[in-house]
């Protein structure tokens, strides 16, 4: 059988094959390939890779219910480029003799999983029992979806509920092998020389298949400096879409004047800014220049992602000669649109923050290409502090007692760079602050809207393991009175972004103390199961934290059976980890 869909050369390739019981009756073996196809057109419908486009979904052409046939589908998906398999039964099979002779033909890197109905008739149930049941006896992860379809009928669907267990599966199915092989940019040293966000080489390589291209700065500034690297009538017109566009009648050269005397610009919204100087022009143009210049290397290198070192030497050491602040560059990145219209999300992490930048790689492919915010976790503010400063405000406290930001407390999500306009509803450039940055330049500024769900986290690594973790919850942004929130925007750097975040599961007191880093990350539209399926595959540790369920219906994976074997998801994943 062909591809699914018109095949995208450059896209990944999902195989999908049905094993069968070579005994069955011909109506139940059609209800099995109907099932298949059924599958591999879900796949092909819902699953989206970061640009926009869909993977390449190859069904074999025929039942796999013999050494023989096994043997056929294999050469065909193989030849399909097939870089994943979903096995899909609806019959009982002998497991030797069909899914696992085809599977044999693939690398053992190669990602597995396994759906079908939980029914009775002639049931494939039982099929994916013994055939995952066996992959985890040799160590072979396969992951599992029993879902609910008709027990008769030649097509029988899933219901919903099922095709989006199956969904999430796929998601993360195909962030693996999308990601493998690809590269991302890392520009000079890491982000402040800080531990925690070091470019993990060999690490990353190891469990994400993805490659470090490092580079110095000196060769981007001199670009800038000789003003190349670019197209100049490009710049203009990015220029004249942040001046009379996305940012007009919002570009503030007086920020310090704006902290000094508290100036509410982000409530008021009715604040006229000066206007700007050719200083200013120049400062802006180089921040554009900047962003057009990276773009194009990181696109003849083919990258996904790139980190910056916007600190330090770049722009703020004055023992060289400082340049302008990247901060707006990279917002751009991690935007979906720029003057260019919509464009493709490309996961860029401020000061070379490659751990960040390792997670917001995998929220951008597992949420099939949204947005990723980068953010500081700036300042937590609990309950009783809230309520100290509403009172300071002159509010009634009282009034906010059911509002989740008063209940939970939230943290002050605030940071220079890398935050991505998606989440902001009015965007501001701010001149940057000269004692900070002194070789100047602009960053955008905003306060999130409420009511924006995902999930927020970041991946952390361990010598002593080996391993990277996650550590996150599901959380939203929160509106708070404008007063308040200009007090709390005040506090920190006013001129950069602000997301007002609240955990779902976890207090703001024992969220201060359990983030792993400096920065965190948040995507929308990503399920947690979807991110766990993906940490399996790529064995990343899961933290728990104290108060939440070990499992959750409707959010939760079960764990795969090769967990069950081994001691449970933490011991199998260390134990594997030293095989790979």
């Amino acid at each position: 059988m062909p591809f699914i869909k018109k095949k995208n050369a450059g896209a990944p390739t999902l195989g999908i094959f049905v094993p069968c019981d070579p005994r069955i009756d011909e109506e139940s073996r059609q209800r099995a390939y109907n099932i298949g196809t059924m599958t591999a057109r879900v796949l092909a419908d819902r699953l989206r890779l970061p640009d926009g486009t869909h993977p390449n979904v190859f069904f074999a052409s025929h039942l796999v219910d013999s050494e023989r046939t096994a043997d056929a589908a294999a050469r065909e998906l193989k030849d399909a480029g097939a870089e994943a398999l979903f096995i899909v039964p609806d019959t009982w099979f002998f497991p030797g003799k069909s899914a696992m002779a085809l599977t044999a033909h693939f690398p053992p890197s190669t990602p597995l999983a396994c759906v079908g109905g939980n029914n009775a008739p002639k049931p494939g149930v039982v099929g994916i029992a013994a055939l995952v049941g066996a992959y985890a006896q040799t160590g072979r992860l396969c992951p599992m979806v029993i879902g609910t379809m008709p027990e008769t009928g030649l097509t029988p669907p899933f219901d919903e509920k099922t095709k989006d267990e199956i969904v999430d599966l796929a998601y993360a199915v195909l962030a693996v092998v999308a990601l493998r092989g690809k590269r991302y940019l890392s520009v000079d040293t890491d982000s402040m020389q800080m531990e925690t966000a070091l470019n993990h080489v060999h690490a990353s390589r190891r469990f994400f298949g993805l490659e470090s291209a490092r580079e110095s700065m000196k060769i981007f500034a001199d670009m800038l400096c000789k003003k190349g690297g670019y197209d100049p009538d490009e710049l203009k017109a990015l220029r004249d879409w942040v001046l009379n566009v996305k940012f007009k009648g919002r570009i503030f050269n007086n920020t310090v004047e704006i902290i000094e005397r508290r100036v509410p610009v982000y409530s008021s919204g009715r604040i006229k800014p000066p206007a700007l100087t050719a200083a200013d022009k120049k400062d802006l143009d180089d921040g554009l220049a900047l962003y057009l210049i990276l773009r194009d290397y990181m696109r003849d290198i083919n990258a996904v992602g790139g980190g910056w070192t916007n600190q330090l030497a770049w722009g703020s050491d004055r023992r060289g000669t400082p340049l302008t602040t990247a901060d707006i560059a990279e917002s751009l990145f991690n935007s979906s649109e720029d003057h260019t219209g919509r464009k493709t999300v490309v996961p860029f992490a401020t000061e070379n923050d490659i751990q960040g930048l390792l997670t917001m790689l995998a929220y951008c492919y597992l949420s099939g290409g949204h947005a990723t915010l980068f953010m500081d976790f700036r300042k937590v503010y609990e309950p009783w502090e809230i309520v100290k400063n509403t009172k300071e405000l002159g509010l009634n406290s009282g009034a906010y007692k059911a509002e989740p930001w008063m209940r939970q407390g939230f943290i002050d999500g605030n940071n220079s760079g890398s935050a991505a306009l998606d989440y902001a509803e009015t965007p501001y450039l701010f001149k940057a602050v000269e004692h900070y940055f002194p070789g100047s330049g602009f960053s955008v500024g905003f306060v999130s809207p409420g009511g924006i769900k995902g999930l927020a986290g970041r991946l952390a690594y361990s010598d002593v393991s080996g391993l990277f973790t996650m550590v996150q919850d599901e959380a939203e942004s929160q509106d708070l009175p404008p007063a308040l929130a200009e007090k709390v925007c005040h506090a920190s750097d006013y001129s950069w972004p602000h997301t007002f975040l609240t955990y779902e599961h976890i207090p703001s007191s024992v969220a201060k103390m359990g983030v792993p880093a400096n920065h965190i990350h948040m995507v929308t539209h990503l399920p947690r199961r979807r991110w766990q399926h993906f940490s399996d595959y790529n064995l990343i540790l899961n933290h728990r934290w104290a108060n939440t369920p070990e499992f959750t219906e409707g959010l939760d994976r079960p764990q795969p059976m090769l967990w069950r074997l081994n001691g449970g998801e933490t011991s199998a994943k260390m134990l594997l980890a030293g095989r790979r």
